[in-house]
């Protein structure tokens, strides 16, 4: 088990063990949870370890999946429907009933590690039934065909795929929702900008090894692909949950009202999260945020096309940047624990938002190729450190922001305003880059308007930030914060 001080009064602390506790003991201290310099270490080791695993495993789905359904001649519209359209819809109506229940669910083995320990194996036969899908759907056509001969054998398997894969979504839900919050619920205060700077780093490790050594094998061996990350989940996500031990909790607040029952629940939930002024600052700000970003995907064609850049110059620009990110975000990690991830994040996005204009440069010059790579070599070297301390301040904020008894539920309805910005900011983003093709006749020029799109999204984030920012310090700031209840406007 994690070493902790709570766990050792339980079998009886050596004087050694004592002396291992830091000075500085507050600082090691989450909920009733108390470690030594070791203990805390060890707790690192753990959930990393599973977050590489957790990582590699998520990855399969949609980097393996689209080759296996073109294989079977899937229309394009099914690859969007399996990949896009089901992982999401579940998420938006998954994801807020986990949380809201995990948030207050107790037992002898706490309340995130039960939904852990229930989901990891059932997902891990989606992922193993996945894997003989061919075998499986045949042998089902077979069946089927007894009493309709006119069934294709291939139908059969993508429909088996569905079913598979809404399986896989369904139980992947409580993992990847609760799984975060874990990290909220051990890990000390103190310590949890460095932790989740540390976690991006692993998830980036991950998500290269995938692709510099197995993705090369996803259409030859998507077989093993899927059950060794079958394996190495189970594995790692079980040894996980028995390693690492949650506190103890004080009882879950009632629901508004004092009532039980689904409805009740459910008019907490968005009583809680949806009508106090405070929250709807930090909703809206990441959700303009999304918005802003949606427009990204255009972004090959206006350096591609309209500024002639090669894909092999992108890629080693992207490539570069995220070397160096990996390097930056353990020290803005730290950045982020001694000044306040909150104050960290206005500051990164308060530049973001000054430098982002200098794309607009290219609405009023035409650059030479040559030029324009050095003048996007320029851009990314000023705006990444900017970039890393907002990647490393976000989800730390969250943890410092939202009520820790509640956490998983305020995630859950960030999340839920984020889908529907973003669902929202994919249309009108495609239908303003129409509008300025149609302006410019189809002249690849017009995707050079894509920065205003995005500094006027990033504006708008920035100042509901801000009013963020200005409740956190009516509400105690640095040293006194508490978060409203939500049961009432603030």
């Amino acid at each position: 088990m994690v070493d902790t001080l709570t766990e050792q009064k339980s079998r009886g602390p050596s004087s050694t063990e004592a002396l291992s506790l830091p000075e500085d003991a507050d600082r090691y201290r989450a909920g009733t949870l108390t470690y030594t310099r070791m203990g805390l270490i060890t707790l690192f080791l753990w959930l990393l370890w599973g977050d590489f695993c957790f990582t590699l495993m998520e990855t399969v789905i949609p980097t393996v999946l689209p080759l296996k359904l073109r294989s079977l001649g899937a229309p394009n519209w099914l690859l969007g429907l399996f990949i896009t359209t089901i992982p999401s819809s579940m998420n938006f109506m998954i994801n807020p009933i986990v949380s809201f229940k995990s948030d207050r669910y107790r037992s002898k083995w706490g309340r995130r590690i039960p939904f852990l320990l229930f989901a990891t194996p059932m997902l891990t036969l989606m992922l193993i039934l996945m894997a003989f899908s061919d075998n499986l759907g045949r042998g089902l056509h077979r069946i089927l065909s007894i009493w309709s001969g006119g069934l294709n054998p291939t139908t059969v398997i993508l429909v088996l795929i569905g079913i598979l894969l809404i399986g896989f979504q369904f139980f992947n839900m409580f993992v990847s929702s609760v799984y975060y919050y874990l990290f909220n619920d051990v890990v000390p205060k103190a310590y949890l900008a460095r932790c989740m700077a540390l976690f991006r780093v692993i998830g980036v490790g991950a998500s290269s090894l995938y692709s510099l050594f197995i993705y090369r094998y996803a259409e030859t061996h998507m077989r093993e692909i899927f059950l060794g990350a079958a394996v190495l989940y189970f594995a790692a996500f079980m040894l996980m949950c028995w390693k690492v031990r949650e506190g103890s909790y004080p009882p879950p607040p009632e629901n508004v009202g004092g009532q039980t029952g689904f409805l009740a629940s459910a008019r907490t939930y968005m009583t809680e999260c949806f009508t106090c002024r405070f929250f709807w600052y930090f909703f809206l700000s990441n959700a303009f945020w999304q918005v802003a970003t949606c427009i990204g995907i255009f972004n090959v064609f206006l350096y591609r096309d309209s500024l002639g850049l090669t894909l092999n110059q992108l890629g080693k620009i992207g490539g570069i940047a995220g070397i160096v990110s990996t390097i930056l975000l353990f020290p803005a990690g730290m950045l982020s624990d001694k000044i306040h991830p909150l104050r960290v994040m206005v500051g990164a996005k308060f530049l973001i938002t000054l430098m982002a204009p200098a794309a607009l440069i290219y609405l009023f010059f035409d650059f030479t190729p040559p030029q324009v790579l050095k003048i996007a070599i320029v851009l990314a070297c000023i705006t990444l450190p900017m970039n890393v301390m907002y990647t490393a301040a976000a989800l730390p904020m969250y943890m410092s922001l939202l009520p820790k008894e509640r956490y998983g539920q305020f995630c859950s309805a960030d999340a839920m305003v984020r889908s529907i910005s973003a669902i929202l900011g994919g249309v009108f983003a495609g239908g303003f880059m129409d509008l300025m093709k149609t302006i410019y006749h189809g002249d690849i020029f017009y995707y050079r308007y894509i920065p205003l799109w995005t500094v006027s999204f990033e504006a708008i984030s920035l100042v509901f930030l801000l009013l963020l920012y200005r409740g956190w310090k009516q509400h105690g700031g640095m040293k006194n914060y508490v978060p409203p209840t939500g049961r009432e406007p603030s």
